[in-house]
């Protein structure tokens, strides 16, 4: 069956379009969706820092959570969607606010140490790339510890990329492992 990607457009009026197919030669017919542009929320973070814009696009565009977008010639890329449906995509008619983060910056990871006394909480930065195990060991604040969880956005997880992690759970380790980067603010 021919999904008719390759086409030469043989008539047009308004945005009525008749069509050959160049794979297999058949002449069709296609009503182009109307672009009526729109203006959209978004709220650009960096940390704790965030400003609020209004992008410029077109009703039926669709957005998509990890998309990366230019905006006044930075990279960003979609960090959440607030729309009438909750979910990994949606389009920009039904979106209220969409929040963006700069391509640039690093993942703030969470980790919590497990401790005989109770539990500490770590904020490290790590490349967005940059791959977890569970097993693995880390070295934070003069702590060494062993990753035993991971939760990732999608639940538990035995590896998965920084970007994708929402906390690390750690026990503590006598084997030191990669340093990571410690928030300071």
């Amino acid at each position: 069956m021919c999904k008719h990607t390759d086409f030469e457009v043989l008539k047009k009026r308004g945005r009525q379009e008749l069509r050959k197919c160049n794979n297999c030669g058949e002449v069709f017919h296609t009503v182009i969706d109307k672009e009526i542009p729109i203006k959209i929320t978004a709220v650009i973070s960096y940390f704790e820092n965030s400003k609020k814009i209004q992008l410029d696009t077109v009703e039926n565009k669709i957005f998509q959570i990890g998309e990366l977008l230019e905006v006044n010639k930075k990279k960003y890329f979609v960090n959440h969607i607030d729309a009438k449906r909750k979910g990994e995509l949606a389009a920009a008619k039904d979106i209220h606010t969409l929040y963006l983060i700069p391509e640039d910056i690093p993942t703030v990871l969470k980790i919590t140490l497990k401790m005989e006394n109770g539990h500490l909480s770590f904020r490290a930065f790590s490349d967005r790339e940059e791959i977890f195990s569970k097993g693995d060991n880390i070295s934070l604040e003069g702590y060494d510890m062993i990753i035993e969880k991971i939760l990732a956005s999608n639940g538990y997880k035995p590896s998965a990329q920084a970007s994708e992690i929402r906390r690390i759970y750690c026990s503590l380790s006598t084997k030191r492992g990669r340093s990571l980067n410690v928030d300071k603010r």
